[in-house]
């Protein structure tokens, strides 16, 4: 088989995944409003049996067979209390879908590697509760669960892996329930629009930064409303409330208290000097740097190409930044 060939049917199996779901997003839409806000109506709400439901039905019906072949009158009664029983748990599983409010879907910056928390506010406004709801995206776990009371809101978390960086959108949300019996289970589609960004992951042990002379912290003298920095001998020509009266009584002789004023480094990070080869590796490290810089409070800045942004400091910077490293081609 030729490489074209089998490139061919390496991609048959992706082609024929996102013909199905556009024809299943056409559907939806079909059927109402997927996107939050939007309440769940009638024909939203979808219902099956669960593996467990299955299991009873094939129970009732061999319990059916065995009383008409014996003329079991008891036996069958038994087996059309149950089959109404598992009826009225169909009901009650797809009313406690049907009317819920899916408000909106919120997400959070995370870097590689950690998990997006995805919270989803749920609203309920028909007056009666609501139990058991789980949200799911397809292709991960299950979120927690969640129980909505009468007339009241929550939010249903739901946590999603990440691998590397980039813009991760949510994508389509399953919301379902198997209240109260666990014999159906009753769901419904909500797509969000939500993206996410998935910021580098830090590097462990990454190389200095290519510091310079200048860019170092330091310090110079500063005044009273600097930091104390301690005492000196009185000169001539100092201020006189600057005098430290009791030090000096104890050492005999006038002495002054001395300020000084701290200034913050400066620094520019630029992608082409970081010491590595690989494009991610170089991402992982400017994300360490930034993060260091940050955190010992210097005035940092970043260049990514055509992407510049001058010296600063503070979580405005320092998410602007991370989320260029984020959206870096």
């Amino acid at each position: 088989m030729s490489s074209h060939a089998s490139s061919s049917v390496r991609r048959f199996p992706e082609a024929v995944r996102q013909r199905f779901a556009r024809w299943l997003d056409g559907a939806l839409r079909r059927r109402g409003p997927i996107d939050p806000p939007l309440t769940l109506r009638y024909r939203q709400v979808f219902i099956l049996p669960t593996a467990f439901g299955w299991m009873i039905a094939l129970l009732l019906h061999g319990m059916l067979l065995g009383s008409l072949n014996f003329n079991n009158s008891m036996g069958l009664l038994t087996t059309f209390l149950l089959a109404c029983l598992g009826l009225l748990s169909m009901h009650l599983a797809f009313r406690n879908l049907e009317g819920i409010r899916v408000e909106a879907v919120h997400v959070r910056p995370v870097f590689a590697g950690q998990a997006v928390d995805v919270h989803i506010e749920l609203a309920e406004a028909a007056g009666r509760p609501r139990l058991g709801i789980v949200c799911r995206r397809p292709g991960s776990a299950d979120g927690e669960g969640v129980d909505l009371e009468a007339n009241a809101t929550a939010v249903a978390r739901l946590a999603l892996a990440t691998e590397r960086r980039g813009r991760l959108p949510v994508g389509r949300l399953r919301i379902r329930t198997r209240q109260p019996l666990g014999l159906f289970e009753a769901w419904s589609w909500v797509d969000s629009r939500a993206t996410v960004r998935v910021w580098p992951r830090p590097a462990d042990r990454p190389p200095p930064p290519p510091w310079t002379a200048a860019s170092r912290p330091s310090s110079r003298p500063g005044d009273e409303s600097d930091e104390f920095h301690g005492l000196r001998p009185w000169r001539e020509g100092d201020p006189v409330h600057r005098i430290a009266w009791k030090a000096s009584q104890r050492h005999d002789q006038l002495l002054a208290r001395q300020f000084t004023r701290p200034e913050r480094g400066r620094i520019v990070f630029r992608l082409d000097q970081v010491p590595a080869t690989d494009l991610e590796d170089r991402l992982s490290i400017l994300c360490r740097w930034i993060l260091d810089a940050e955190r010992d409070g210097l005035r940092y800045g970043l260049e990514l190409g055509a992407w510049q942004t001058a010296p600063d400091h503070g979580e405005p910077h320092l998410r602007r930044c991370l989320d260029a490293l984020a959206d870096h081609p």
